[in-house]
């Protein structure tokens, strides 16, 4: 698949910009002070994850197990291991997988694992306290990110919680939209718009889907879900929104 290949490309020579698109992520940017910032943000993302759960469905929620799809190179996932027993790390590009065990063992996590993604999640045995994914579906084309959500939500163990980021609607005009999705399926198109915004010429595209809110829902719900909570944001440019869908399967 073209994305698959985009990431692995990105585990290659950018691993830190590519979970998190931020200069000062740059491989040729990257030092102490900067590492911190980024592995602070996971910290702060995880935080006020639990505490929305807990304010909202179960004030006493602590995840024994915690699977987090698209993990990259730790970011969330070493957060999540300071609070689980177990946490499992899925990535489709092994150079992330590579970066996430270094940046575990550096933090002195044992209770990181860390597998390669396919398409039937078949690496992450067992089910889960809580399932996340974030900043991961939307690189995903839709009707594919949208398997992978129904495999993702049937690793929610009873009782546990599915929280999963998505773009729900596209603020762009209607022919930026067509430049863009083209320049994803013509590597030429791709380069000019790398000049055009100032970034190296052959870095991948870092797609962009949306997805449909009125199909995710009654799909949990069918799964055995409760009703979800939703909070919303926009992307920093204004060009996107994104929904975290936050559900309960029940027990």
């Amino acid at each position: 698949m073209g994305t698959d290949r985009d990431w692995k490309k990105w585990g290659q020579s950018d691993p830190y910009f590519g979970v998190l698109s931020d200069e000062a992520f740059r491989s040729d940017r990257l030092n102490n002070t900067s590492r911190e910032t980024f592995f602070a943000t996971g910290e702060t993302h995880v935080g006020e994850l639990l505490k929305t759960i807990r304010s909202h469905f179960d004030s006493e929620f602590v995840p024994g197990s915690t699977l987090d799809f698209g993990c990259g190179v730790g970011r969330l996932l070493l957060p999540f291991a300071r609070v689980s027993s177990r946490a499992v790390g899925l990535d489709i590009s092994q150079a992330m997988l590579d970066e996430a065990r270094a940046n575990a063992e550096k933090y002195g996590l044992s209770n990181v694992e860390l597998r390669l993604s396919d398409d039937q999640l078949s690496e992450a045995q067992g089910v889960f306290d809580l399932v996340h994914s974030h900043i991961v579906l939307v690189h995903i084309p839709t009707r594919r990110g949208l398997q992978y959500l129904s495999s993702l939500a049937n690793k929610v163990a009873p009782g546990g919680f599915l929280a999963v980021q998505v773009l729900f609607a596209c603020h762009a005009p209607w022919w930026k939209r067509l430049l863009v999705r083209a320049s994803y399926a013509l590597p030429p198109l791709n380069m000019l718009r790398n000049l055009v915004r100032g970034r190296r010429l052959r870095e991948p595209a870092m797609q962009l889907h949306v997805y449909p809110i009125d199909e995710i829902l009654p799909m949990l719900s069918e799964l055995g879900f409760g009703p979800a909570l939703l909070p919303t944001a926009k992307l920093p440019d204004g060009s996107f929104s994104s929904a975290v869908v936050i559900a309960r399967r029940g027990a």
